[in-house]
């Protein structure tokens, strides 16, 4: 009986998510969205190509940051190093104490609300925003 009373909870839990994929709901639906850049409701080879580009020039970028004997390639050390700069540089306890402080948790924000405010006028547009979450991995 309570094999029966399992399967039937698996059972309508398959259902749901099916339901969901069905219906554009959850992940795979804000993945969809995500590379769908021109919102026209379909991925075509050229954005998924400007996809790979902008990974691509990533990727080139944080090599170069990272290699800093500019051999061309990064160490595992050069790595770590890389790691724990950008660690250190986006770390809001500034004054080294263990605690984020008022001030110090207020810095951190304004900073990072200055870098989303591309126009500077002081609002967050939902363009603004957009770009954010697609940058980060979200929709």
């Amino acid at each position: 009986m309570n094999k029966i009373i399992v399967a039937l909870i698996a059972g309508a839990g398959l259902s749901l998510v099916a339901a969901s994929a069905i219906a554009g709901d959850g992940r795979g639906a804000k993945h969809f969205d995500r590379m769908d850049t021109n919102g026209d409701g379909e991925i075509s080879a050229e954005e998924l190509n400007a996809r790979d580009d902008a990974r691509k020039e990533q990727r080139a970028e944080m090599l170069a940051g990272a290699d800093a004997d500019g051999n061309g390639s990064v160490s595992r050390e050069e790595f770590q190093a890389f790691r724990m700069a950008k660690r250190a540089a986006n770390n809001p306890d500034k004054n080294g104490d263990g605690v984020v402080d008022h001030d110090e948790f207020l810095a951190k924000a304004e900073e990072r609300f200055e870098k989303l405010d591309k126009n500077g006028d002081g609002v967050l547009s939902a363009d603004e925003r957009q770009k954010r979450h697609r940058r980060r991995g979200r929709h």
